[in-house]
C-alpha cells in the first residue's frame, strides 16, 4: 500500500483531465467517449512535480486509455496522441508500462470517507471508475481492503529475516505468528467479495475493462507506429503476496514462475525492488530445517503460515471460478480467459510442495 493516501486531484492544468474522469460513465453510456478523447489536447505534464501526482496521472490516463480500447463495439487498434504520449511518458517515469494494471486501480484508486479513521471497507470509497456502480466499486476496494489487512506481514518478514541473520530463535517465533495471523485476515477479506460485486455484473461490466491488449496489440499514436501488448490487470500484480513467497521461501518453477516474474514490470520499481530484497535476505525456510530437531515448534509456525496461504490461494481460485468461470458463455470455456484455472492450481500446490517435513 502506498505510505500515504492516494491524491484525489491533479495540479492546476489538469482540469480537463479531472472533469473528463468523472464523465466516463456517462460518455461510455452514450458512445461519446473515443471521440471526446481524440480532441484533447495534451497539458504541460512537467507540472506534474511529486511521485503522487503523477501517480494520479496515471490512474486518469489508464482509465482513459483502457476505455478506449475497451468502449467500443470492437477494440480499438490505436490510441490517440493526446492520451497515448501523455501516458507513455508518465508510464516511464514511474518504471511501469501503459496499461491499467493493479498499481493504478486497486492501490492508487481510493481514498477514506473518514481520514481520521482507519483503512477498512466502511471507510472506502473509490477515486476512478469505468461504468460505475457498486459492484466495480466493492470489487476494487475489497482488493485494497485485502492489501491493508496483509501489510502487517511484510512487516513481520522483513523483523523474521533480522532474527535470522541474529540467529534468535525466540525472535522469530511471534514474526510468523503475524504472518499467520495477517494471511487469516486476507482470507476473511477475499470473503466480503460477494457482499456487494454480483459475479455476473463483474464479468460482463468490469472484467471486460481490466483486459489486456488484443493478440495484434495496440498503437500508440505519436508514440510508435509498431503495436504494443501488454497484460491486463491481475492479482499476480500484488507485490503483497509475491513478497509473502518470497519471505517463506516458496519457490514456483516452469510457466508459473515465468508468469509471476513477467508480472513484476507491472509493479512500482520499489515494490519490485521489495520483493528482490526480500528474496536476497536471510532466508527464514532455510533456518527453521537448520533448527527443525532442536525447535519442532517453530516448524509447525512456518508449516501455519505456509497451509494459510495455500487456504487463501484455494479461495482466490473458487472466487475467480465463479467470477469468470461461471459467468462465461458456454461455448467460451476453457478457452481464453479461463486457463486461469490451471495456472492457480499449479500455485496452490507449489505452494504446498514447500511444507517442511517435521522428521522429530
Amino acid at each position: 500500500m502506498p505510505s500515504e493516501d492516494p491524491l484525489e486531484c491533479l495540479p492546476q492544468g489538469f482540469e480537463i483531465w479531472e472533469r473528463l474522469a468523472a464523465q466516463v460513465p456517462t460518455l461510455l453510456m452514450t458512445n461519446r467517449l473515443r471521440e471526446t478523447l481524440a480532441t484533447l489536447t495534451i497539458p504541460d505534464l512537467s507540472r506534474l512535480e511529486s511521485d503522487r501526482q503523477l501517480r494520479r496521472a496515471m490512474l486518469l490516463l489508464s482509465i482513459f486509455g483502457n476505455a478506449y480500447v475497451w468502449g467500443g463495439v470492437k477494440p480499438a487498434t490505436t490510441i490517440p496522441r493526446a492520451i497515448a504520449i501523455p501516458w507513455c511518458q508518465i508510464a516511464e517515469k514511474l518504471g511501469r508500462p501503459p496499461i491499467t494494471a493493479y498499481a493504478s486501480i486497486v492501490l492508487d484508486n481510493w481514498r477514506r470517507i473518514d481520514r481520521s479513521q482507519p483503512l477498512d471497507l466502511n471507510n472506502l470509497a473509490a477515486l476512478e471508475l469505468f461504468w460505475g456502480g457498486i459492484d466495480e466499486q466493492w470489487f476494487y476496494l475489497t482488493t485494497v481492503a485485502i492489501e491493508a489487512k496483509g501489510a502487517p506481514a511484510l512487516a513481520a518478514i522483513v523483523a523474521a529475516q533480522k532474527a535470522v541473520a541474529m540467529g534468535w530463535i525466540e525472535g522469530i517465533r511471534p514474526q510468523l505468528a503475524q504472518i499467520a495471523a495477517a494471511i487469516i485476515e486476507m482470507q476473511r477479506g477475499l470473503e466480503r467479495m460477494t457482499e456487494k460485486c454480483d459475479p455476473y455484473i463483474y464479468y460482463h461490466r468490469v472484467r471486460p475493462f481490466l483486459a489486456g491488449w488484443p493478440e495484434t496489440g495496440v498503437i500508440y499514436e505519436g508514440v510508435s507506429d509498431l503495436p504494443q501488448k501488454f497484460a491486463g490487470g491481475s492479482a499476480a500484480q500484488s507485490s503483497l503476496v509475491q513478497s509473502l513467497d518470497a519471505g517463506l521461501g516458496i519457490q514456483h518453477a516452469g510457466n508459473t514462475q515465468s508468469f509471476l516474474q513477467e508480472m513484476h514490470s507491472y509493479m512500482s520499481p520499489r515494490h519490485r525492488q521489495f520483493i528482490v530484497a526480500i528474496w536476497s535476505g536471510p532466508s527464514i525456510k532455510q533456518f527453521i530445517i537448520d533448527h527443525q530437531q532442536s525447535h519442532p515448534a517453530l516448524c509447525d509456525l512456518y508449516n501455519h503460515c505456509v497451509e494459510e496461504l495455500m487456504n487463501f490461494r484455494k479461495q482466490h481460485l473458487a472466487i475467480a471460478a465463479q467470477y469468470i468461470l461461471q459467468q462465461a458463455p458456454k461455448e467460451q470455456r476453457g478457452t481464453g480467459g479461463t486457463n486461469f484455472v490451471p495456472f492457480l492450481k499449479k500455485v496452490e500446490a507449489q505452494t504446498k510442495a514447500n511444507l517442511i517435513s517435521n522428521v522429530v
